[in-house]
């Protein structure tokens, strides 16, 4: 009676980043820093899964780079509620095989080497059934995991916590059904306290599932103090420099982040230091949806170097290398050269520079204006 009674319990105070700081373990097979969760490692994320904890929040998007942790956001938000908020929880992968994959090398990990964990779900080699690769029961709830290109794993029961991962990578439609977010989508109708979790690097602009999702919330961006004058500021490719050799080689590891307004050079360490004092700013009104983008500056576990090297093999290697560089290293869209009017190759090619400054090797300065009949533009 008692264990039956404990499923009516009123939700915790505690948010999806409070019980991970407290409970989660980070498996030596499924991390690269196993042992105990800390967000302060990477601050930027404690802001997304206060997100998802509020109640106010129907819909969190996070359109970001490769590298920033969001898989882990996604593990943190299983574990919270198998532990703390017992509901029906589905994971949508991009097909069944990654779903598999992800139940056994992320999930089952973090089961067994969380201790909260331990013993709400069934020993795999049970016969109940209660244990399976794609689906598993909890006291008061059950987590199934399903691929994008399987309809019937999409339509098969409520859910009310949906945690869709790499969104842009889904099949157009799940066999004859349609969209496959929007047949999932439709398990959560029975709930009113929902929550729908859409992840994903971008594609292609105009076809990337996640940046329309993104232009649909809040937009809120990560902006960074600068440790010298303080100014916050969007971490942007632009404003990372290197030098080159007399020969006119390029010195990647001499890569470094220059403040848009002082241009304090920051080295990797200072970088890291600046983002964990960073804040979310919205861009957009809420209503419901909570946006987050982030690119691979931002990663405490990214070097500069490591991401100058990859700027020039890409920019070597052609548009298609160059659009991975822009997806999974820049979080943002890739739209081809060919199919982007005059006035956006144009507007592609800006550079971000502080007001009243010349760049290096400036020799003259131009200016336009699109006069009206009212004003100038």
């Amino acid at each position: 009676m008692k264990r039956a009674l404990s499923v009516l319990k009123p939700p915790p105070d505690l948010t999806i980043s409070d019980w991970a700081d407290q409970n989660r373990r980070l498996s030596s097979e499924a991390s690269a820093e196993p042992g105990q969760w800390r967000t302060s490692r990477a601050e930027y994320q404690r802001g997304i899964m206060d997100a998802i904890s509020d109640a106010s929040t129907d819909t969190v998007v996070i359109m970001s780079s490769s590298q920033v942790g969001k898989t882990e956001v996604v593990n943190n938000c299983v574990g919270y509620h198998i532990d703390q908020d017992p509901a029906p929880v589905m994971v949508v992968m991009p097909t069944e095989r990654d779903a598999e994959t992800w139940s056994k090398d992320r999930f089952s990990p973090m089961a067994r080497d969380t201790p909260c964990l331990q013993g709400k779900i069934a020993n795999p080699r049970s016969r109940d059934g209660t244990n399976k690769i794609l689906h598993k029961r909890f006291p008061g709830g059950h987590l199934t995991i399903v691929g994008a290109n399987a309809p019937s794993g999409l339509a098969s029961r409520p859910i009310r916590l949906l945690l869709c991962d790499e969104v842009d990578r889904y099949p157009f439609s799940a066999g004859a059904e349609g969209d496959p977010v929007n047949l999932a989508k439709k398990r959560t109708v029975t709930f009113w306290n929902r929550k729908i979790v859409l992840v994903s690097t971008p594609t292609n602009k105009g076809a990337s599932r996640i940046e329309a999702a993104f232009e649909e919330s809040d937009q809120r961006r990560f902006w960074v103090p600068c440790p010298a004058c303080g100014a916050e500021q969007l971490l942007i490719w632009g404003q990372v420099k290197w030098d080159k050799d007399e020969a006119g080689g390029h010195r990647p590891e001499t890569a470094r982040y220059h403040c848009a307004d002082c241009d304090m050079p920051w080295k990797d360490e200072i970088r890291w230091s600046a983002i964990s004092k960073g804040r979310w700013i919205a861009d957009a009104p809420f209503s419901g949806t909570a946006g987050f983008h982030l690119n691979e500056i931002y990663s405490p576990w990214v070097r500069l170097e490591a991401m100058t090297k990859a700027f020039l093999s890409a920019r070597a290697g052609g548009d298609e290398t160059m659009k991975t560089f822009v997806n999974t290293s820049l979080g943002e869209t890739w739209m081809e050269a060919g199919e982007a009017p005059d006035w956006q190759r144009l507007a592609d090619r800006r550079e971000a520079w502080a007001p009243g400054t010349v760049p290096e090797r400036g020799l003259f300065l131009t200016a336009g204006a699109d006069v009206q009949k009212d004003r100038i533009e």
